[in-house]
């Protein structure tokens, strides 16, 4: 049974598989590379424990469980990006909730104020999105399922946002923006003082 009609999803990427396919890893290393991913899932997690709708995470790594141990864990649903998050976001609303949040855990800048104005922009749109500087989205959330928002979704996150905008406005789906906000795709994208 749910607590609450609103649900948040974490997208705990594998961090084995992240840092292998990140620029971060030419540049400073595969051990400073795991490190940053590990403050990245840290921050990610801590910012959701601030709200207070259900919790669950989409987890593909096995290791990172006890970080996790008061949310409802999703193992690894699919191998591409958008099939996972359309299955996830199908579960949270086939659970029967009334609005879902997903985020990932590559924004060091997401805070709680942000999760919370998301939930409250889904009160007048249906859908909300958190724009990343590098042409994805660390935030989508909406009201009720729709699959159309997927199917564009590889592996490669440079186009997601204008693909994501021409597929709710074939929709023609109401909806706003957040502001954007960096995530960790090079050296420049990292807090000075995780470094």
């Amino acid at each position: 049974m749910i607590e609450f009609n609103q649900a948040l999803i974490v997208l705990a990427r594998d961090k084995e598989s992240t840092v292998a396919n990140t620029r971060l890893k030419a540049t400073v290393g595969d051990f400073k590379t795991r490190e940053i991913f590990h403050h990245l899932l840290i921050h990610t997690q801590e910012i959701a424990s601030y709200t207070t709708m259900d919790k669950y995470v989409v987890l593909e790594d096995k290791s990172d469980f006890g970080l996790w141990e008061e949310y409802i864990i999703f193992p690894r649903l699919a191998h591409n990006p958008g099939e996972s998050m359309s299955l996830a976001f199908n579960l949270a609303f086939a659970t029967g909730y009334q609005e879902v949040v997903m985020i990932g855990m590559d924004c060091p800048h997401l805070s709680p104020e942000l999760l919370n104005e998301a939930f409250a922009i889904l009160k007048r749109n249906e859908v909300v999105i958190g724009p990343a500087q590098h042409g994805g989205f660390y935030l989508l959330g909406m009201r009720r399922f729709y699959p159309e928002l997927f199917e564009f979704i590889d592996s490669s996150s440079s186009h997601w946002l204008r693909r994501l905008l021409t597929a709710i406005n074939n929709l023609r789906l109401r909806f706003t923006f957040l502001p954007t906000l960096n995530i960790v795709q090079e050296l420049a994208d990292v807090p000075e003082e995780w470094l």
